[in-house]
């Protein structure tokens, strides 16, 4: 199982380093994507806030960390995480400057 970034953002690289701490059984990598974060599993593909919930859901070790990642591919929501994905996506110069 493997997610892989966005190479070149910094808020990508941030938030791997972060998903690779939360789900210690995935391997995370680099690539120079520009749409969608790509989780690639024996299951398929999954892109962007269903590739971290996937990820999440697969790699997670604590229950909180699949718990999150369920409740980030519970179909219901996908309109409502697609939508924040695709906003962190396009300001993700901002998203950086923001969180540092």
């Amino acid at each position: 199982m493997t997610f892989f970034f966005d190479a070149d953002c910094g808020f990508c690289r941030r938030a791997a380093r972060r998903l690779q701490r939360c789900a210690p059984l995935i391997d995370v990598a680099p690539l120079p994507l520009r749409h969608h974060a790509v989780f690639r599993s024996a299951g398929g593909d999954e892109l962007g806030h269903r590739a971290i919930g996937a990820a999440l859901r697969d790699g997670g070790g604590a229950g909180w960390v699949r718990l999150a990642g369920r409740v980030l591919l519970f179909r219901p929501l996908d309109r409502v995480w697609s939508g924040v994905y695709r906003w962190v996506a396009a300001n993700r110069p901002l998203v950086s400057r923001l969180l540092g």
